[in-house]
């Protein structure tokens, strides 16, 4: 077998062609190219709106002649007629008339008043096809620059699993995100905007050849001389631009490069060494941009004097003119206005270049990506059209070859045959080739020579559509969303698109009646991935709303009393205290001083009942009930411990203060700590107050707590029963007959706290619980409510294990014809490994399953298992299983 190469693959070598292009060709290499490409329509419409701006733009240049002419001539004694029109050309080009017109008699105010009036109305209709016109820049701008976006969002999508996954997506999702916004404005202006500066220096040109053929073609040398010099600028701002665009890419690439290695870093004490480098990098960084920066200074200065110093001599020349008589002082005026409309448009273009330079580089950027090679092709995650192709689950390979990015041989002329509904194990050497059989079978390695079909199909050739549908491979490195729990499992299911379940799931083609049967095939799931405890410990962390599920919080509520009833009888049995329930004539050790005193927490405030104690509507209470004092003498005596086991008060952040200090409160807590002795200040009283609500004797020790305490805080409860809320924030009493929201389903049951120094208490606590909830149906209920729970930023709260079985659990909700089982187990005992994958195969009789074990796990569960080494199939060995059919295998 020959290697996979890097270049375009030959016959044999499944490896992707040059993708990105569009289906009729290559993308153009040049940004303008591919903006017309998008959109052509769109920048003809635009075309047709900046055409329809400009005769009305040369009539409003031409009003000012015919108003200084009118009066001067009204003064002389000639009768003004309004409207009275003469457009043609000069007589030095033979004075053809384009435009005639009479108008009609007025008086010298009529005159003025008509033509102002009618100057006034150009002027509007302008501004009105003006804004018409960047209103379809901005449309037509976005609409481009979604289209690129959406483009370049495709290529993450079809991003191949050899390509460097996480930083090419993280490039790409950059690109997206900055990288082409200056697309966004200039891709509007692309045609539009030239045509437009172009085509109004040309009517105020065309106004001034009208005059006086002499300024005409003065005007004109101006132009020249400004394009020359406007070249010779555009070069030497492309290239510094894309020196500083260059030195920016490498900059971000080696701070990327920091991040990969900051392990290494750390291990091998090699900062000095990349801040270095980076500094190097920041170095030549600035200095591009100082030079680019000092080229556009002088830019601005040449771009002035080319402005204003041809100004002034046609102005002098204008002058000269009418003062010899070749034109009239209407003339004159008219020619000003007309040059004086020149240097905007200009300047329009000179910004326009310079943003199509910037737009140009971003989109060289762009198109690389566009055009990359490591992408399954177009269209391959679209499922054909017609019916849904037929997938047997069938498995076929023959002269299958890997070789990995270095260039290592990792299979070499594998063959081997399974019958649809087979259990198949692969073992071997952990190098033998047993995980690039896997991989490839699910679609992990991409890049092989050989042949490999699954289901009846081409696996290099098969849409994604159909075989992300009937193939489901749970690898060694799990990927887990941030999000719930349902979220990462019905991303299995989600192939439409929506935002709505309904949407983006197709329940009938499941199978499914509605959501909730959708919910009980998920938790199924679960339960078959070795997670079912994990979903009933996450339900009874759940925080249930009454007011949104009633029916389940009422039946939660009588369950209390079996619950009290079973952890009693499981008490008296053993000998050990369980729980201790709340009582309101009872102080509860595991419950927080705060939460002693109030008998309640705050309802929909995550700082606890500390966080009231130095409320303004609560301190008072407290001063009243003589608590307040020794709630700070408490506060004090905490800190004071504290701070003598960190060593000193500089030391508090240190140490684990078990949630009696959190870190917002570090930096305070200190100055306080090296004072402790001296009257606090108000600030200070109320982080104290804080300090000794949270204390909990059993959990901190610190000896504070005695039995005349206690009575204290429940004689202080007793006087502050009657509170429903503090300062404006709500109370969830602790009340046996109700639900309490602030609490967990599980103290909810239990009303009460588990006693944490009990060995195993909340293993048993938990598992009577379950029974209760079994004997009582609620169970599936409360599972149910843990597919609303967030597993955190990429799983980090979940275990390794736990991990590996969510990978796996969404593999079985997605129910394959195939499943390709490769290390996501890996965290499980031999013992473990051996009960799961037997569920699994338990559960999926009928259907293909492609196991890869370790060396010490049971054979007993496959129809056939192939051995591997050295990149080969050494053996076929028959399983205990029968299968519904035989498994062939050829060796290499």
């Amino acid at each position: 077998m020959s290697g996979v190469p890097s270049t375009p693959p030959d016959s044999k070598t499944h490896a992707p062609a040059r993708q990105g292009a569009a289906s009729d060709g290559a993308l153009p290499r040049d940004v303008l190219g591919y903006l017309w490409r998008a959109a052509p329509a769109s920048h003809i419409k635009l075309f047709a709106l900046v055409l329809m701006l400009l005769p009305f733009n040369y009539a409003s240049l031409e009003l000012p002649r015919l108003i200084v002419n009118g009066v001067t001539d009204a003064i002389g004694g000639t009768v003004p007629r309004l409207l009275e029109l003469d457009i043609g050309l000069p007589d030095a080009l033979g004075g053809f008339v384009l435009f005639r017109s009479k108008g009609f008699e007025v008086s010298a105010f009529g005159l003025l008043a008509g033509l102002a009036l009618v100057l006034f109305a150009l002027q509007l209709i302008q501004q009105h096809i003006t804004r018409l016109i960047e209103m379809a820049k901005a449309r037509l701008g976005e609409r481009i620059i979604v289209g690129l976006r959406r483009q370049l969002f495709d290529v993450i999508q079809r991003l191949r699993p050899e390509a460097p996954m996480k930083s090419k997506a993280l490039e790409v999702g950059n690109m997206m995100r900055f990288e082409v916004g200056p697309i966004s404005p200039f891709a509007g202006m692309a045609f539009a905007q030239p045509l437009k500066s172009a085509g109004l220096i040309g009517s105020a040109t065309l106004l001034i050849f009208t005059q006086n053929a002499v300024l005409g073609g003065f005007a004109i040398g101006i132009l020249v001389l400004n394009y020359v010099l406007l070249g010779i600028q555009r070069a030497d701002n492309a290239r510094k631009l894309q020196v500083y665009q260059r030195e920016a890419v490498a900059l971000g690439k080696r701070v990327m490069a920091g991040i990969d290695r900051l392990p290494l870093v750390h291990g091998f004490a090699t900062s000095p060494f990349e801040r270095g480098a980076v500094d190097h990098r920041l170095g030549v960084v600035s200095e591009a941009s100082l030079d680019l920066k000092r080229q556009n200074f002088t830019d601005r200065v040449l771009n002035l004097l080319m402005s204003d110093v041809p100004t002034l001599v046609f102005y002098s020349v204008g002058g000269w003119l009418a003062l010899s008589g070749a034109i009239n002082i209407g003339q004159l005026v008219a020619v000003v206005a007309a040059y004086g409309q020149i240097p905007e448009p200009l300047k329009e273009l000179i910004d326009w270049d310079e943003k199509r330079l910037i737009a140009q580089v971003r989109y060289d950027f762009a198109r690389y990506y566009l055009e990359t090679r490591e992408v399954w092709p177009e269209h391959s995650q679209e499922m054909p059209p017609g019916p849904e192709p037929a997938f047997d689950g069938s498995i076929k390979v023959a002269d299958l070859g890997v070789v990995d990015p270095a260039g290592s041989l990792l299979l070499e002329g594998v063959s081997f045959e399974v019958p649809p509904g087979t259990a198949v194990a692969l073992k071997g050497p952990d190098a033998g080739g047993k995980h690039a059989v896997a991989r490839v079978c699910g679609r992990a390695i991409s890049l092989y020579s050989g042949t490999v079909r699954v289901g009846g199909h081409d696996l290099a050739h098969v849409p994604e559509a159909v075989v992300g549908r009937h193939v489901a491979y749970a690898g060694g490195d799990p990927i887990v969303i941030t999000g719930t729990l349902r979220t990462n499992l019905l991303f299995a299911l989600e192939r439409r698109p929506g935002r709505a379940l309904a949407e983006a799931i197709d329940l009938s083609a499941l199978g499914l009646a509605d959501e909730a049967a959708l919910d009980r095939k998920a938790l199924a799931a679960l339960a078959g991935a070795g997670l079912g405890d994990l979903v009933v410990r996450l339900g009874l962390e759940r925080r249930l709303d009454p007011d949104q599920a009633p029916a389940l919080a009422e039946r939660i509520v009588s369950l209390r009393a079996a619950v009290t009833d079973a952890v009693a009888q499981r008490q008296a049995q053993s000998g050990r205290v369980l729980i201790e329930p709340f009582r309101f004539a009872a102080f509860n050790r595991w419950m927080t001083l705060a939460e002693n005193i109030l008998f309640a927490t705050p309802l929909n405030d995550t700082r606890g009942a500390a966080s009231l104690l130095a409320e303004p509507g609560l301190l008072p209470l407290l001063e009243k009930a003589g608590l307040a004092a020794d709630l700070i003498a408490l506060g004090r005596s905490a800190l004071r411990t504290l701070s003598e086991l960190a060593g000193g008060p500089e030391d508090l952040a240190g140490i684990d203060t078990k949630g009696l200090l959190r870190a917002e409160e570090m930096g305070e807590a200190r100055a306080l700590a090296t004072r402790i002795e001296d009257d606090p200040s108000p600030d200070e009283r109320a982080l104290l107050l804080r300090i000794a609500g949270r204390y909990c004797e059993p959990r901190h020790r610190f000896g504070l707590i005695d039995e005349d305490w206690q009575e204290r805080a429940l004689a202080g409860r007793a006087q502050l029963a009657h509170l429903k809320d503090v300062s404006g924030i709500a109370l969830a009493r602790y009340q046996p007959d109700s639900y309490c929201r602030a609490l967990t389903v599980r103290d909810n049951l239990l009303f009460g706290r588990i006693a944490a120094d009990r060995a195993g208490a909340a293993a048993v606590v938990d598992e009577i619980v379950r029974e209760c909830l079994a004997l009582d149906a609620l169970i599936g209920q409360v599972e149910r409510l843990s597919l609303d729970v967030a597993v955190g930023e990429g799983g980090l709260p979940l275990s390794a294990a736990e991990r590996g079985k969510l990978t796996l659990a969404r593999c079985l909700l997605a129910d394959p014809a195939i499943l390709v089982i490769d290390d996501a187990l890996v965290p499980l005992s031999p013992a473990e490994q051996s009960h799961l994958i037997g569920s699994v195969l338990a559960g999926r009789t009928g259907r293909t399953t492609l196991v890869v074990l370790d060396a010490g796990e049971p054979l007993d569960l496959f129809a056939q298992v192939i051995i591997l080494a050295h990149g080969q199939v050494e053996r076929v060995e028959a399983g205990v299983v029968e299968a519904g059919a035989g498994l062939a295998a050829t060796g290499a």
